[in-house]
């Protein structure tokens, strides 16, 4: 398993055009990938599971990936996360 831990730094925190972008980009991988806040778990496949976890500016999430191809996943991941967040 990989995790990477981020600081939303987006005004908007995770909204619908972000939580799409990242839900596209993880159904392309086998791996098992999840968003954990403050507010619980999401499966990052499932874009209304990720904008229920309502995460704001400055709030702290981690990314998880587990799977055959997480070392692709999460490199990938990891710099959308960078750019959208």
């Amino acid at each position: 398993m990989i995790s990477y831990r981020y600081v939303i730094s987006n005004s908007q925190g995770l909204h619908a055009s972000n939580s799409m972008s990242l839900s596209r980009a993880a159904s392309d991988y086998q791996s098992q990938i999840t968003m954990t806040s403050s507010k619980g778990d999401a499966n990052c496949k499932n874009v209304l599971a990720l904008m229920s976890l309502n995460a704001r500016q400055g709030e702290t999430v981690v990314l998880n990936v587990d799977g055959p191809d997480e070392k692709q996943a999460a490199v990938f991941l990891n710099g959308l996360l960078r750019t959208i967040l």
